[in-house]
């Protein structure tokens, strides 16, 4: 059992993480192969870098959504859409659709919060834009993968890199008042 929030390994009879107070998961923590940072079993694409992650050889990967006859390379980072080898710009060791906003975006940008539900992403970027920080969404929804994502796809709320502290402040204080408090506040991304 560990904890998919501070990767804490527990006791087969652990039920809860005791720093984070979120329910436990089954198992032990992955890691991408490419830039060591924590994956999770249905994970297509690595979050932070954007490679294929390696299934059993009898699955197929997903084909580019460009040239949908041939095989993906990765997904964005920033939007999630998979892209071929023709189609990938990489950059610090990270993939990108052929979008040149989402090169700029990922050098100037940083992710405040993550969720499933655009509502809550659409929610988050109201009250940010309110307290004049600007943000934007990013939505894996928004693309066509090779198995249905549902809820799974990631939906990021990203700010300017200046602001991400007053953001996460903001996002904090928000959960708390909409009454999600901490099974929540662990979406908000340093």
């Amino acid at each position: 059992m560990y904890c998919p929030q501070c990767l804490t390994e527990y006791q087969p009879d652990a039920t809860e993480c005791v720093d984070c107070q979120i329910p436990l998961v089954e198992g032990k923590p992955m890691f991408c192969p490419n830039c060591e940072e924590f994956i999770t079993m249905t994970d297509t694409f690595c979050d932070n870098c954007g490679i294929l992650l390696t299934k059993s050889p009898a699955e197929e990967g997903p084909d580019c959504e460009n040239h949908p006859d041939v095989e993906a390379i990765g997904g964005c980072v920033i939007c999630g859409k998979p892209v071929c080898e023709e189609c990938a710009r990489e950059m610090n060791g990270r993939i990108f659709c052929e979008n040149d906003e989402h090169l700029n975006v990922h050098q100037g940008f940083v992710v405040a919060y993550t969720t499933s539900t655009d509502y809550e992403a659409e929610m988050i970027k109201a009250n940010l834009e309110g307290a004049g920080i600007h943000a934007m969404i990013f939505n894996q929804h928004d693309h066509v993968y090779f198995t249905n994502m549902g809820t799974l796809a990631l939906v990021n709320v990203m700010v300017p890199r200046a602001q991400i502290e007053e953001a996460e402040e903001i996002i904090v204080a928000l959960l708390e008042e909409e009454g999600l408090g901490e099974e929540e506040e662990g979406e908000a991304n340093a």
